[in-house]
């Protein structure tokens, strides 16, 4: 008995030291901890103690991004009954509004219905802040009809458009027939967003209501609204989404064509093949890729970028054409396709407002190329190297109008301040070839060092507030390493969003070993194109 009293006392000593050296790498803020941080986050959560959750807790107000995700995600993973109580007060009462927010974030990953009526109370005006309400709904909409549906309809009365967008897509995801009229009261509203996210739920919870919105709509000035339109109108049927895509085919934004594209795939019969092929005929650019990888799809027929050419053999086959089945992805085009004269690492450059995102993280200085790929035999060359050699061939390939830019990911790149090449696209005819000469540069400073984490998501949403931009290139040897979204699922959940009207083509380029599903799902998600060498 003896024995057994002190083998628990030494064991609870153990566990107490255990968890006192977590509490300190978890707060441990030295430059190059992040790593150890999160992985005492996930520790802490093991344990599950209340101790462990008051460990846990506060860094999801930390000021660095990743480390409050990583904290959100460690809460999601709390499930001991007096933990689960702690967090669940004292997270809506954290100061900062961005650890409010992934506290409420880890509320909803958890599915712990716990975490409902503290959701509720926030998202009813029991926070302050727009985007903690907002993010509090966005947890809501986790649990499906577990959560109370007057919540989300008292939110469509919000002051704030974040909320009212949030509820709106909650709704959507509800289908209740019950929201059809609040909603509708959003297609007045002064904001884009809710306007828009109006429409994606009155298509499924009144359809009638949504018709009868639907020709303004289309015409309405903002371009996300005339998206939403014709994007909603396939919920409501593939008769009303064929026909909405028809005139979305000659909206003047490229982001509302890009979105015709897509429904036309959704309904996938016949008659969307010549609507099609009329609008490549008008098409420059990345558009031409994207209206060329539909065709080819739904026909089975290979006949490049060349309008011209696809009219020529459905003019002497569309009388005997029957639509085959709907393939899982569309397939690679390989470089020298008709029409496109560059390539990156053998993807058919088409676009003329390029983003180009490298990865100049420590890996890709130290790990040598295990194959060749490319031109010439690379087996045995820095990745890094190899990198550059390709980006330069793709950057003298251009034609002198296409606009790109250079975002070296690497989080030691904004220290030594070789981030970017510009804050805009610039024009091949102005960069040429002061753009690879700044790249090599850029390798020759960080190069000594070997360190700095690869910031796929920063780099990507940099990239991304250039509203010229339409396609991006992401090269790495794995998957993300540093940023707001490290966790792939998170990452792909938050380019759904980001990308939901702003319809950017990401083609991946994968290096090395790791993460070869993840910039799969990436490319996929966006309409590109991956490679792995």
């Amino acid at each position: 008995m003896l024995r057994a009293l002190v083998l628990c006392a030494l064991a609870s000593v153990a566990f107490a030291d255990d968890l006192g050296d977590l509490e300190k790498q978890a707060k441990d803020q030295a430059y190059g901890a992040y790593w150890d941080r999160t992985k005492a986050f996930g520790k802490l959560a093991k344990i599950g103690s209340v101790k462990a959750a008051q460990a846990v807790l506060p860094n999801c107000g930390d000021e660095e991004p990743a480390v409050r995700e990583f904290a959100g995600l460690a809460i999601a993973d709390f499930s001991e009954k007096d933990a689960v109580a702690w967090l669940a007060a004292t997270g809506p009462v954290l100061k900062a509004p961005e650890g409010r927010a992934t506290a409420y974030w880890g509320f909803g990953v958890s599915g712990n219905e716990a975490y409902l009526p503290i959701l509720e109370k926030a998202a009813s005006g029991g926070d302050k802040d727009p985007a903690a309400r907002a993010m509090a709904l966005r947890a809501l909409a986790m649990f499906g009809d577990k959560a109370k549906e007057e919540t989300l309809l008292a939110a469509l009365k919000d002051s704030a458009w974040q909320v009212k967008e949030e509820a709106a897509f909650a709704l959507h995801d509800r289908k209740s027939a019950a929201s059809a009229d609040p909603v509708a009261k959003l297609l007045t509203d002064a904001a884009w967003q809710p306007h828009a996210a109006s429409l994606y739920a009155l298509a499924v919870c009144g359809p009638d209501k949504f018709k009868e919105a639907l020709p303004r709509a289309q015409k309405d000035k903002a371009y996300q609204v005339r998206l939403a339109a014709c994007e909603a109108a396939f919920e409501v049927g593939p008769g009303d989404g064929f026909d909405a895509a028809v005139v979305a085919l000659k909206d003047e934004a490229w982001q509302v064509r890009v979105a015709a594209i897509g429904v036309m795939e959704q309904v996938w019969e016949e008659r969307c093949l010549e609507p099609l092929m009329d609008g490549l005929v008008k098409e420059k650019g990345r558009l031409r890729y994207d209206f060329t990888m539909a065709l080819r799809a739904m026909t089975g027929k290979e006949m490049g970028f060349n309008a011209a050419d696809w009219k020529l053999w459905w003019a002497a086959n569309k009388d005997t054409f029957k639509i085959g089945k709907k393939p899982k992805e569309h397939g690679k085009v390989e470089a020298g396709a008709a029409g496109s004269e560059a390539s990156f690492y053998d993807v058919p450059i088409l676009s003329d407002r390029i983003g180009f995102t490298i990865d100049f993280s420590g890996s890709m200085f130290d790990d040598q190329q295990k194959t060749g790929s490319g031109t010439g035999d690379q087996k045995g060359r820095l990745q890094i190297d190899i990198a550059l050699e390709e980006f330069q061939k793709a950057v003298l390939a251009l034609k002198p109008e296409v606009k790109l830019n250079l975002i070296v990911m690497s989080t030691e790149a904004i220290v030594q301040k070789v981030r970017a090449f510009s804050k805009m696209l610039v024009p091949a005819s102005a960069a040429k070839p002061r753009i690879i000469a700044w790249a090599n540069d850029a390798k020759k400073k960080l190069e000594p060092i070997k360190r700095g984490r690869g910031d796929m998501w920063d780099a990507l949403a940099e990239l991304m507030e250039d509203e010229d931009v339409d396609t991006v290139f992401i090269l790495s040897d794995g998957g993300p390493s540093y940023g707001a979204c490290v966790d792939e699922k998170h990452f792909l959940s938050e380019l759904h969003r980001a990308n939901r009207y702003r319809k950017v083509m990401v083609h991946t380029v994968l290096t090395g070993k790791g993460a070869k599903r993840f910039m799969e799902d990436l490319a996929h998600e966006t309409g590109g194109q991956p490679v792995a060498r």
